[in-house]
C-alpha cells in the first residue's frame, strides 16, 4: 500500500493561528509518499538519507507515539519520499515537507497495524502528537490538519492529549490559479514562531491579535461565500497589522523590502492575493488569481523560481497501477 499526504499554504491566520486564531490552509499538490514492507530490521529510505535501526527526529517522534498506543511495531522497511517542489537546491520552499512526511509515515504504520484500514481521525491525532513532540510544543498543527483533511478552516487544539482542534473543509474556488515564487532564502519557522511566543504576554501583542482575528473572521466569512473581492481588503489589513506587530513588538521583519516590492509587482500584474505565507521570513511568496501569466513572467525576470501549485486532497491511498 502506498499512501501520500499533501503540502500546504497558510494564507489566512499567519501567526495568529498559534495563539488560537481562525485560519485557512490550502492543501497543495506537492506530496510526501510512504510505502512499507516486512523486513528483518528497521530501515528507513527517505529523501534526506537512509537510516537503519533508528530514524531521524521526525521518524522517531512518529515511532514513539505509535508504540505508546500499539506497543512494539516490530521490523519493517519504509520508503518515505518528498516530491519535487518541497526543496530547491537543498533548501526548503516552505510547503510543509515535515508535516506531510509525518502524516504519510503515521498513516503507513497505522495501516500496517490495522489490516490496511485508514481512520483519518485517529491518524490525525497520532500525527499531531508526533509533530508536537518534534517541535517541542511550538506551533499550532495547522499543517498536520491540512495534510490529513485537505484545504480547511482551522483553529488549534487547547489540549494535545485530546487534540481538540477545530477543522472544517473549505476549498478555494477552482477558477483561481496559484503559484509560489521561491526567493532562494530559507527561514526557520520554529525559531520565528518562538520569537512571537516569547512576546505574547505583552498587552499590546494581545490587542494586535484581537484586531487581526477580527479581520481574519471577515476573510473566512467571505471565503465561505466564494467572494474574493470583499475578502481582499480584510486580508490586506490583517497582514498590515501582523507586519506592524512583528516589527514593533516582536522585533523581527517577516517581510523584507524586496518581498514587499515583489508582492506589489504581483498585484499590479493580475494577482488577486499576494503575500508571504506561513511564518514568512522570505523563503517563498504566494500568489492567487484568475490569470497569473504576467506574474510568472515578471517574477521570473527578477530571478524568482516559479513553483506551480494546485489545490489537492488530503491523505489518500495511491493507486500503484
Amino acid at each position: 500500500m502506498k499512501l501520500s499526504a499533501p503540502g500546504k499554504v497558510l494564507w489566512v491566520g499567519r501567526y495568529s493561528v498559534v495563539f488560537g486564531g481562525i485560519s485557512h490552509v490550502i492543501a497543495v499538490d506537492k506530496r510526501a509518499t510512504c510505502e512499507i514492507e516486512d523486513a528483518n530490521e528497521r530501515i528507513f529510505e527517505t529523501s534526506v538519507g537512509v537510516f537503519k535501526g533508528k530514524g531521524n527526529e521526525l521518524i522517531e517522534s512518529v515511532i514513539k507515539v505509535l508504540e505508546e498506543k500499539f506497543g512494539d511495531l516490530g521490523n519493517f522497511k519504509v520508503k518515505l519520499y518528498n516530491q519535487e517542489g518541497f526543496y530547491i537546491d537543498g533548501k526548503k520552499t516552505g510547503l510543509g515537507s515535515s508535516s506531510a512526511s509525518t502524516v504519510a509515515l503515521t498513516a503507513c504504520l497505522y495501516a500496517r497495524l490495522n489490516g490496511g484500514k485508514i481512520n483519518k481521525d485517529e491518524i490525525y491525532k497520532l500525527a499531531q502528537k508526533a509533530n508536537y513532540i518534534r517541535q517541542k510544543g511550538i506551533g499550532s498543527g495547522f499543517d498536520i490538519a491540512a495534510a490529513v483533511f485537505g484545504s480547511i478552516i482551522y483553529r488549534r487544539f487547547n489540549d494535545i492529549e485530546k487534540v481538540d482542534s477545530y477543522q472544517e473543509s473549505l476549498e478555494i474556488p477552482s477558477k483561481y490559479e496559484m503559484i509560489l515564487g521561491y526567493t532562494g532564502r530559507s527561514s526557520s519557522t520554529v525559531d520565528l514562531v518562538k520569537r512571537f511566543v516569547d512576546r505574547s504576554n505583552d498587552p499590546r501583542f494581545k490587542e494586535y491579535m484581537e484586531l487581526i482575528e477580527r479581520e481574519n473572521q471577515m476573510v473566512i466569512k467571505y471565503l465561505k461565500m466564494g467572494d474574493l473581492d470583499n475578502l481582499i481588503p480584510h486580508l490586506e489589513l490583517a497582514n498590515r497589522l501582523l507586519n506592524s506587530l512583528s516589527k514593533e513588538i516582536v522585533g523581527v521583519e517577516i517581510e523584507s523590502e524586496r518581498d514587499r516590492k515583489l508582492i506589489g509587482i504581483a498585484v499590479e500584474n493580475g494577482a488577486a492575493v499576494a503575500l508571504s505565507p506561513g511564518a514568512g521570513g522570505g523563503d517563498s511568496l504566494f500568489v492567487l488569481g484568475e490569470d497569473l501569466s504576467e506574474v510568472r513572467k515578471k517574477w521570473s525576470e527578477l530571478g524568482l523560481k516559479i513553483i506551480p501549485i494546485k489545490q489537492d486532497s488530503g491523505l489518500r491511498v495511491e493507486d500503484d497501477a
